[in-house]
């Protein structure tokens, strides 16, 4: 008599993922460097904060490359992997499967009845508020969060968008849950577009169908109410519960299990089975370059300079000149920086900055507007630019052009 065969099961490793991708999105907000959130757009300064980097919506590009990064980068995981991000990753799945250990969890507890009924309401209106604070986070520390949300001081925006997730989770949860997956997510159609021969994929391998007991265990064990058997199909989240009851089964008459992951399945013949990905991932590996030089040689901060409305030329009695100005100084940096305006020398001229002759403190992630004059004596003989500079401890951060009027 044959020896049982224990298969390993996939559910272990898939609750493990699930868990420690859910802690990720939870604890994200609350991670800092250099002072700053991890991850988080910042709607006052208009600011993406992105792992110790702040990208302003003046460097769009830097911005679009790392949307790029993020739309390829989940098109890379697709084509390798399939519909693994469905099963493993998705919060969709992961609210189903927390709604379904809800359930489970309080038919244990108590049996059917309008006590059961409402604790299961109020372990979803707790997730339902979790998620919506969640999602906030990405947008507003967690501290000032909390600290406007019980001083009624959310603000329309926000207080909006939490009450708006809250209640779209919380029917989710009591309503929707996996037939979203079948009948609204596009994912599926598009991990179909993406396919190639060496996707990973959740199959039932047909060279084995003699070897079915027909027992039907993939089918109820199933989220989606498919049967695996039935070959690739669109509601299919990879997830390998089919793959663990069958398993269960064949286990107990001492033979493997009929169901497998496989990168491309054994039809599909010869041929690349990567090429696409290979490609991609050039284009993914190409587009973080991009980012990491963009990120690398972008400059600490700028300074613009505008001429003032009125006033701008005054000449004095001793011969000299005044021109009026208003300079905007913007500091990139994730912390708070002092900064000196300095102009360059002109031979033969005396130059004066008059209303700059301090340190100029700028927030983190902030703006300044400084009006100032320029006198040089005596007036020069026509129209010229002289170069200003932002210094920051003898280092010129940036630099601008001055336009200088004589009339």
């Amino acid at each position: 008599m044959p020896l049982p065969i224990h298969s390993a099961r996939i559910a272990p490793k898939r609750k493990l993922v699930q868990w420690l991708s859910t802690l990720l999105l939870l604890g994200l907000p609350f991670g800092k460097l250099g002072g700053e959130s991890l991850l988080r757009l910042d709607a006052a300064t208009r600011t993406l904060l992105l792992f110790g980097a702040s990208i302003r919506i003046e460097e769009f590009y830097l911005f679009l490359i790392a949307v790029l990064i993020l739309v390829f980068g989940f098109l890379f995981v697709t084509m390798l992997f399939g519909r693994v991000w469905c099963g493993w990753f998705c919060p969709q799945t992961t609210l189903g499967d927390l709604a379904d250990a809800v359930d489970a969890g309080v038919r244990s507890l108590l049996p059917a009845g309008l006590t059961a009924a409402v604790l299961r309401q109020l372990c979803y209106l707790l997730i339902s508020s979790l998620v919506a604070c969640n999602l906030v986070w990405y947008f507003l520390p967690p501290a000032e969060f909390f600290g406007r949300l019980f001083s009624g001081k959310i603000g329309a925006v926000a207080g909006i968008s939490l009450i708006a997730v809250f209640l779209l989770v919380y029917l989710d949860l009591a309503l929707v849950r996996r037939v979203f997956c079948k009948t609204v997510c596009p994912y599926g159609r598009i991990q179909l577009l993406t396919m190639e021969r060496g996707t990973l994929t959740l199959e039932f391998d047909p060279a084995l169908k003699d070897a079915c007991l027909r027992c039907a265990a993939c089918v109820r064990a199933c989220p989606m109410g498919i049967d695996i058997r039935d070959g690739l199909q669109i509601e299919c989240i990879n997830c390998g519960r089919c793959l663990d009851a069958c398993r269960g089964v064949m286990d107990k008459r001492g033979a493997r299990g009929l169901i497998r992951y496989s990168f491309g399945a054994p039809q599909a013949g010869d041929g690349p089975r990567h090429a696409k990905t290979l490609l991609l991932a050039a284009v993914l590996a190409l587009l973080v370059a991009l980012l990491a030089a963009g990120l690398g040689t972008r400059r600490e901060a700028t300074l613009k300079v505008q001429r003032a409305a009125e006033g701008e030329v005054k000449r004095l009695s001793d011969g000299s000149v005044v021109n009026f100005y208003a300079l905007y100084l913007e500091n990139r940096g994730t912390r708070p920086a002092s900064y000196r305006l300095q102009t360059v020398p002109l031979p033969g001229y005396r130059v004066e900055l008059i209303g700059a002759d301090r340190e100029l403190q700028v927030a983190a992630n902030g703006n300044r507007k400084v009006e100032l004059a320029l006198k040089i004596s005596p007036a020069p003989p026509g129209a010229r630019d002289l170069e200003i500079r932002l210094v920051q401890a003898g280092k010129t951060i940036a630099t601008a052009s001055l336009p200088v009027l004589t009339r």
